[in-house]
């Protein structure tokens, strides 16, 4: 009995883990030449970053003797600095970047739909849409900037959408269509943003 119990509990556990955390299972390549990340909880994700190892940098110090004998030289040591690895977009993501500014999760979808300038201030505007039985009241995303060069310039969290307490108009409900206000963000250069390339990833959905 004891056994059985057991063998039902850790049945239960692992059911849970495996809702929790989705592994990968398979990355496949479509027509299109995107990349996509297969999920053992029938989910799936595009691949649009690559992780590329930085070139080594060699730094020569030279070392000075505190010898009194002239004849003794100074010697001059070369050491080695091992850069950081870079965060890059895939060619494909560079290519195509609507494979980039969506993304959804428990029936929310968010879609960038373009940005605008303030000196140096970038203000973004996002759709948001619902087929969610809760009435949302707050949406998170985390949003990655990229350069025209696909280099990773910034990522920072952004609420594009949040209700008002205590006015059920504001939530964000099943069958909505909404327009975010514009959320301004600092610390983009505007020269290497030009092509927009933002990726989207939701972190957090508050409901009533």
């Amino acid at each position: 009995m004891q056994t059985s119990l057991r063998l039902s509990a850790l049945s239960s556990l692992l059911l849970l883990t495996s809702s929790v955390m989705a592994a990968d299972v398979a990355q496949i390549t479509l027509e299109n030449g995107a990349q996509v990340r297969l999920k053992d909880d029938f989910t799936w994700e595009y691949v649009i970053t690559e992780t590329k190892a930085a070139p080594n940098a060699l730094a020569a110090t030279a070392v000075s003797t505190s010898s009194n004998v002239a004849s003794v030289p100074s010697v001059s040591l070369a050491t080695q600095t091992v850069a950081e690895p870079v965060t890059t977009l895939t060619a494909t993501a560079i290519a195509q970047p609507e494979l980039l500014g969506s993304t959804g999760k428990d029936g929310i979808k968010v879609s960038f739909t373009g940005g605008q300038w303030k000196g140096d201030k970038l203000g973004l505007s996002f759709d948001l849409a619902s087929t969610s039985n809760e009435h949302v009241t707050l949406v998170e995303v985390e949003a990655s900037f990229f350069a025209d060069n696909g280099t990773l310039l910034k990522t920072e969290k952004l609420e594009v959408w949040e209700a008002i307490f205590r006015m059920p108009e504001t939530y964000l409900r099943k069958g909505e269509q909404r327009k975010s206000s514009v959320i301004w963000v600092e610390g983009i250069d505007k020269a290497q943003w030009q092509k927009q390339l933002i990726n989207l990833k939701i972190t957090e959905i508050n409901s009533r």
